[in-house]
């Protein structure tokens, strides 16, 4: 029964029905992110609200504007944003189509010379913690994975599915094909918080397990 509902609750939060009942909210978020003088565009946010950033997610929360990404991307005009910043965000996304569908939208929104950053779960890391069986790395994910995850292999299918809720895992490799295939040409990899851009070492998760990238429109 509590499987039923689960589904039922989260095929209305993915409905059109959801997004309507949050029309007067999301409104007043979009019309608050895009007063500021350079605005910037936070993606898949949660609960976690940036202060000058225009929230956008699935879900309600306050201070959030409520889209279904990538479709709802298109009512923004082209060049609109300084920065997109997308934490542990496009490992929910279908790959390959909408993923790309994604990043050619953020890529459009960008003004020219500004840049997105990607964090993600680190697949590549964890396969090599995998490998060389590093205890520190797994007691560290330990901090993040349910308390079903006592394996290694374990862990790395966590980090790969969250129980189905991850549709792909990503290596700098493929984020590069993925931001490239969009029209980017600049694509660096990078770590926790050391973004060359000021306005992107906003990272609030994921230090030592994920991957970072930053990839900028062309000026």
């Amino acid at each position: 029964m509590k499987a039923i509902l689960r589904r039922a609750r989260d095929r209305y939060r993915n409905s059109a029905a959801y997004r309507l009942a949050h029309t007067k909210t999301t409104k007043e978020a979009i019309i608050k992110g895009l007063s500021t003088p350079n605005p910037k565009l936070h993606l898949g946010c949660g609960p976690k609200v940036l202060d000058g950033w225009l929230n956008i997610d699935a879900l309600y929360y306050p201070g959030v504007a409520v889209l279904k990404l990538p479709a709802d991307l298109r009512q923004f005009k082209s060049e609109s944003f300084n920065f997109v910043y997308c934490s542990h965000m496009f490992e929910h996304i279908d790959y390959p189509d909408d993923v790309h569908l994604l990043a050619t939208e953020i890529y459009r929104l960008l003004k020219p010379g500004g840049a997105v950053r990607m964090v993600v779960p680190g697949i590549e890391r964890i396969i090599r913690a995998y490998v060389a069986d590093d205890k520190e790395f797994f007691k560290i994910q330990e901090q993040h994975h349910p308390a079903s995850c006592t394996t290694k292999l374990e862990h790395l299918m966590y980090a790969l599915q969250q129980d189905g809720q991850h549709k792909y895992g990503y290596d700098f490799e493929t984020a590069t094909k993925l931001f490239t295939k969009a029209g980017f040409i600049d694509i660096r990899d990078s770590a926790y918080n050391a973004s060359a851009f000021p306005e992107l070492r906003i990272d609030y998760r994921g230090e030592n397990l994920s991957l970072f990238v930053d990839a900028v429109k062309h000026a």
